[in-house]
């Protein structure tokens, strides 16, 4: 992976910590949740018009992904009610690379290398790692857990989709723009017939939340589609799950979350897969 794929991709794995954080620091998760979706899908709403719209052979992808989106916010919602941010993150992103590794080798015969698999195995121990300490301590009930281990095969999923949807479309920032849309409408209707009317009051008046969080998940899938255009899908998939270093931290830092001495450990693991990924 070329340096200024890995650094780009590092970026974005912050700011999706960024907006994870916005939504576990919400009182009401699904209005935390809702905001994002509804902001990514403002942002893009103009630049619809404005970008070229992607190819042909990627609309069955962009809309494929735009449905399965659906379950990982739902997800998102139930894990962040019941489970810390430091804990439930990293199981659920932690799962994922392996996850997108082998379906990338399946599907698309991408096989890595054995340095890069072994920066992939790394980084996802690092990352589960990080989440013991919540979990020993009774942070992440058995059904939370089942819903972070279903949302980490999405997350994978959905990777692989948009990694050959972003190829096909010829232009991946348009794809993510319409993607960021599709979510913002496919979602939102759900969220209202969920909640009722009660929700559109949040909506209205927590507009800068929206844009905010919304503009961070925005440009961290965009630039990850981009990514997937310009390296293997699973070193990019794997690079990306650092965000649970940053989620960690945040975690500590913002939301006072407890960082076990063990994490520092788990640290060490994720650096070494990054180095591996990056150089493999």
């Amino acid at each position: 992976m070329e340096i200024h794929v890995f650094a780009a991709v590092l970026f974005a794995a912050m700011l999706h910590a960024g907006w994870n954080t916005l939504v576990k620091a919400g009182s009401d998760k699904l209005v935390s949740t809702t905001l994002v979706a509804s902001g990514g899908g403002l942002i893009a709403l103009p630049l619809i018009f404005i970008a070229p719209l992607p190819a042909i052979e990627s609309w069955p992808y962009l809309l494929a992904s735009a449905i399965i989106h659906i379950g990982y916010f739902t997800a998102i919602v139930l894990l962040y009610r019941n489970a810390d941010l430091s804990v439930a993150y990293p199981v659920t992103r932690g799962s994922a690379p392996l996850l997108a590794t082998i379906i990338a080798a399946f599907s698309l015969e991408e096989i890595p290398t054995g340095l890069a698999l072994a920066g992939a195995i790394s980084l996802s121990c690092g990352i589960l790692w990080l989440a013991t300490d919540g979990i020993r301590k009774g942070g992440l009930d058995r059904t939370t857990l089942f819903v972070a281990l279903i949302n980490a095969g999405i997350i994978a999923l959905y990777t692989v989709v948009d990694g050959v949807g972003g190829r096909l479309s010829q232009h991946s920032v348009s794809y993510n723009i319409w993607l960021e849309f599709l979510d913002g409408i496919f979602f939102v209707p759900l969220a209202l017939f969920m909640r009722g009317r009660s929700l559109i009051r949040p909506l209205v008046t927590q507009w800068k939340i929206a844009l905010l969080g919304g503009g961070a998940a925005f440009a961290s899938y965009g630039i990850a589609i981009w990514a997937m255009t310009q390296a293997p899908i699973g070193h990019v998939a794997a690079v990306r799950e650092s965000s649970v270093f940053f989620a960690t931290l945040f975690g500590a830092i913002l939301l006072g979350e407890k960082f076990g001495r063990s994490r520092y450990v788990a640290a060490a693991f994720v650096a070494v897969g990054l180095a591996a990924l990056r150089f493999g």
